[in-house]
């Protein structure tokens, strides 16, 4: 979802911060500051922040592994976007 800010309004304060925080993980070097840190783990706490952390990393590494083993999109998302959700201004789909 590299252009997730282009659609800010589709997701929550909280979406948002985990969109910025993956971003920041994994950019080269990682970019991921104390108070993104910080205000991920109040909004999450402890267990789902490592959660998180965890997935972000696995998700990374696989993409990582299949860009230098040449393996690309076999393009389902050509055929099967899904535009982004509308909600309301309490954030409800």
């Amino acid at each position: 979802m590299p252009d997730w800010r282009a659609h800010e309004e589709s997701f929550t304060e909280l979406e948002r911060l985990v969109l910025e925080y993956a971003e920041a993980m994994t950019a080269t070097p990682p970019a991921v500051t104390d108070e993104l840190t910080e205000s991920l783990r109040r909004r999450l706490g402890d267990t789902a922040f490592v959660e998180l952390t965890t997935m972000v990393a696995v998700e990374n590494l696989r993409s990582r592994l299949n860009s230098a083993m040449g393996l690309r999109s076999q393009g389902f998302s050509d055929a099967c976007a899904i535009p982004p959700a509308s909600r309301t201004p309490d954030g409800a789909v």
